[in-house]
């Protein structure tokens, strides 16, 4: 049985993450628009090798965007090294009419795409922002901004007044990744925002200094020698400071900075500007930014003049719960016209929806339903339409599956354009004249596609190919819909068959589990074909070893409407508990192959809190979790979480929340593991968690991973290995085989995604 299980081990490794990569070809088309033209490229992983591709969106053509041959050579000749045509050393480019930019290692390089010389212009500067035209690189040290000119690479020092806790450019220390980029030696960017015409950015000077203290010790610092501490400014849930945030304009020819005269903005959990929630109007002259109160019960539209310093507040919507700007927190559905309206997504009547507020702040009603507008695509001034994306809107369509649609600005009838059971991810154009839509389900491989305002197509771009992931056992898992616990609200699960699916014997049954409330769960898209993010990320590998493998989006999670997600705050602590089990039971009754004497249960971050939670309230049902960087006790973790989804300390209970108040519940088989060194999800968490457990004469394990931040990304492949054997000694009633997982490799796409 140890050798079947070493090949299942084998299989199971094949279909990680980071090598999926190598089994799905020409994925999804990424566009990058240049500047503010109608003309992108893209990165394209073919079987034979990376093209990159450019398209020119206005003459529908696309083709080479150079001559990968020639580049390679030259290339080669610059840097004295043999250089694939195929596997070029480089992910972005820079593109002219006549010349091309890459960087390779720490260089920067021209290549022209006349001769195919090569000149290495000098250092890459990773860790600076550069305008949308290259001329301009803003950096950060010692707290303070300069600029630099990299046609003579001259740096200017633009502040001077910035300090610890009091920094320009850089993101909140709770959420700054700092332990990663220690692990993986990167160093991010500044947080900036250029003007399209290249001539000033907008960023914000971050105050920390009023914040408490968090601290971690690195037990095994990489030179060896003593352990290390690091202490980091972290607010956590009613706390009486949280970070906040001026902005500032700075003009790239002189300097000359203006700040924005507002209060300070709450910036208690990812800074504004990364999340996209701070951009520019199309004439560089007008900066607009998006705020929330404590607890997100107020979100605001600023206006700020570069020229003067003034602030307008343009729409403010108040709520008894949070106010969002699409279905997931990060969302921004708000365009500011020419003509000075606003087109404004609000969830007001409970579903997300569109409205429009006239320059004299009177408001229409764009869009209305009972169902979800999720994705404003762009907006045709001139003929008053807006593209948009929405879910739910057909009788029986899949309530995640978004579609395309047209409607006038003024409202009224709107139109269909793609409402065919596939899920759509619009990438417009800055301009929004043009937009790549790449088109997947769970069982359909992305098909990228070139469509201009109103949604025609105009060209065909890639069809993913995902031949070798079907030769390596995957099958597409199964959408399902059953009833909640309280036997009328529709759930939407999915459903992973183990490899070699047998339905005349039965299988253990792994519940893959994310609570929200700030994403869903079930996966909607065919393996890195883009779209929302959802959080099931391993359900394929654990198939492959031999089990059934859930994912279920029950009440508290996103993506539907604004009481379907507030059940994470009203609906009783146990509520998301017993949808998991009354939406397995129901699987189970109609395919008997799911062993529900055998179910375990595993996630990470919240779906750490949430395994370990279902094992106590649920201790009959569930006997085997896996729980890692669990966020046990919410009102101990970020300001930000606890008080936007669930509340503030004198609105919500977190006492019986935490899972510390029911650890006597423990009955089967508990792992809990934590990063040592996570800077997010803080492994005192855990470890209070391990205190009550300990009080409370329980047996459980325990695995801290020296070194790792929340991401885990530290030593996980040892990691990865523990977690499947864990499942199948105590659910699966196997010995583990004697087995390694390769070490995972350090993807600059992986960590792109992850840094956002």
């Amino acid at each position: 049985m140890s050798t079947d299980l070493a090949g299942r081990y084998a299989k199971a490794e094949a279909l990680l993450a980071h090598n999926l990569k190598k089994l799905v070809h020409s994925q999804q088309v990424r566009p990058n628009w240049i500047r503010d033209t109608e003309t992108f490229w893209y990165r394209n992983q073919t079987a034979e090798g990376v093209r990159f591709v450019l398209v020119d969106a206005e003459a529908g053509t696309q083709r080479p965007a150079f001559d990968h041959e020639r580049l390679a050579q030259a290339l080669g000749a610059v840097l004295d090294k043999e250089v694939d045509p195929a596997q070029l050393p480089f992910f972005g480019i820079e593109l002219t009419d006549d010349v091309v930019r890459v960087v390779d290692g720490e260089q920067r390089i021209e290549i022209s795409l006349d001769t195919y010389a090569a000149t290495i212009l000098g250092p890459a500067h990773g860790s600076e922002t550069r305008s949308p035209d290259g001329r301009w690189s803003v950096g950060v040290r010692d707290h303070n901004l300069y600029l630099r000119d990299t046609a003579t690479n001259e740096e200017r020092q633009l502040t001077s007044d910035g300090a610890e806790a009091y920094s320009y450019g850089t993101p909140p220390d709770s959420t700054a990744n700092r332990v990663m980029q220690e692990n993986l030696g990167f160093t991010t960017p500044p947080l900036v925002v250029w003007s399209p015409d290249s001539t000033r950015f907008v960023t914000h000077r971050l105050d920390q200094r009023d914040l408490e203290l968090m601290h971690l010790v690195r037990s095994a610092p990489a030179g060896g020698g003593r352990p290390t501490p690091m202490t980091y400014r972290y607010a956590m849930v009613g706390e009486e400071n949280v970070a906040t945030a001026d902005f500032f304009v700075f003009d790239a020819r002189t300097g000359q900075a203006t700040q924005a005269k507002s209060e300070p903005v709450r910036m208690d959990y990812l800074s504004a500007i990364a999340i996209g929630h701070v951009w520019w109007n199309a004439g560089s002259t007008t900066v607009y930014w998006l705020s929330a109160g404590r607890g997100g019960r107020t979100a605001r539209l600023h206006e700020f003049d570069p020229a003067t310093g003034e602030v307008t507040v343009l729409v403010e919507e108040t709520s008894d719960t949070n106010v969002l700007h699409g279905p997931q927190f990060y969302d921004r559905n708000v365009k500011v016209l020419d003509s000075g309206e606003v087109l404004w997504w609000s969830e007001r009547t409970g579903w997300g929806q569109l409205y429009r507020y006239a320059a004299d702040g009177t408001v229409s009603t764009v869009t209305s339903g009972d169902w979800l507008a999720r994705t404003v695509v762009g907006v045709d001034e001139q003929n008053r339409r807006v593209v948009f994306t929405a879910a739910g809107r057909e009788p029986g369509a899949d309530l995640y599956v978004q579609g395309l649609y047209s409607v006038s600005l003024d409202g009224g009838e709107i139109t269909a354009i793609a409402s065919d059971g596939l899920d759509h991810d619009p990438r417009p154009s800055r301009s929004g004249r043009f937009f790549v839509d790449v088109m997947s389900r769970v069982d359909v491989p992305a098909v990228s596609v070139l469509r201009d305002a109103t949604g025609a197509v105009v060209l065909e771009l890639e069809r993913a190919d995902a031949t070798a992931l079907y030769a390596a056992g995957w099958s597409p898992p199964e959408r399902v819909v059953v009833k909640a616990a309280d036997g009328v609200t529709d759930l939407y699960c999915a459903i992973y068959k183990p490899h070699d699916f047998d339905p005349s014997k039965t299988y253990p049954v792994l519940d893959e589990i994310y609570p929200g409330p700030q994403v869903s769960t079930t996966p909607i898209r065919f393996p890195l074909s883009g779209g929302v993010l959802t959080a099931e990320r391993h359900a394929a590998p654990f198939a492959a070893l031999g089990f059934v493998v859930v994912a279920v989006d029950a009440r508290g999670t996103a993506m539907r409407h604004r009481a379907f997600q507030d059940h994470a705050r009203l609906g009783g602590d146990g509520e998301f508990v017993a949808d998991h089990v009354a939406a397995i039971k129901q699987l189970g009754q109609t395919r008997p192959w799911l062993d529900l004497d055998r179910v375990g249960i595993y996630g990470h971050s919240g779906g750490g809190y949430a395994s370990t939670r279902s094992m106590l309230l649920a201790p009959d049902f569930f006997k085997v979790a896996v729980s890692s960087a669990g966020d046990h006790d919410d009102a101990t973790y970020h300001a930000w979480w606890g008080e936007r989804f669930f509340g503030l300390p004198d609105e919500f209970d977190y006492g019986p929340h935490a899972n510390a108040a029911d650890v006597g519940n423990l009955q089967g088989k508990l792992l809990l593991a934590h990063g040592a060194m996570d800077d997010n999800v803080t492994p005192h968490l855990t470890m209070r968690l391990v205190d009550a457990l300990i009080d409370a004469n329980k047996d459980f394990d325990l695995f801290i991973v020296p070194n790792a931040d929340h991401s885990m990304f530290h030593q996980q492949a040892y990691w990865l290995r523990r977690r499947w054997d864990y499942f199948v000694r105590h659910l699966m009633g196997e010995t583990p085989p004697s087995y390694r997982i390769a070490d995972v490799p350090v993807d600059p796409e992986v960590i792109a995604a992850y840094m956002g």
